[in-house]
């Protein structure tokens, strides 16, 4: 079988291959209680190289969200709190504005070459 991260083997029955697990399994033990810098030591300590780790957070699983969109809501959620603010950014909101910005529509976007909208 295929690894749903990175289309390597994963093995026999598995879904997910060794290292793409291990990214996986940081991230759920300590992405919501560390920040990017310490998220980033733990990869290294466990021997995992950036490419690995790019591959696993940015992976489309489905319709869901991806790893990196769901660490992106939880550190703005957390921001937020601490600045006095209801954090209510969820995985789905980060998905879509990523979305949005790669193909360069939504609301407050602009095309390259174009100007600013001038709002005030």
């Amino acid at each position: 079988m295929r690894c749903i991260y990175c289309s390597k083997r994963a093995g026999f029955i598995r879904r997910v291959c060794t290292p793409c697990a291990k990214v996986v399994a940081i991230v759920d033990r300590a992405g919501g209680e560390v920040g990017l810098a310490g998220l980033v030591d733990i990869f290294v300590a466990e021997g995992l190289t950036r490419d690995q780790v790019d591959v696993v957070l940015d992976a489309q699983v489905g319709d869901a969200p991806t790893i990196r969109d769901r660490l992106t809501s939880n550190m703005t959620n957390h921001l937020m709190r601490n600045l006095g603010m209801p954090g209510r950014q969820s995985p789905e909101d980060v998905m879509k504005v990523r979305t949005a910005m790669r193909s360069g529509g939504g609301a407050g976007t602009w095309t390259g070459g174009e100007e600013p909208p001038d709002h005030h």
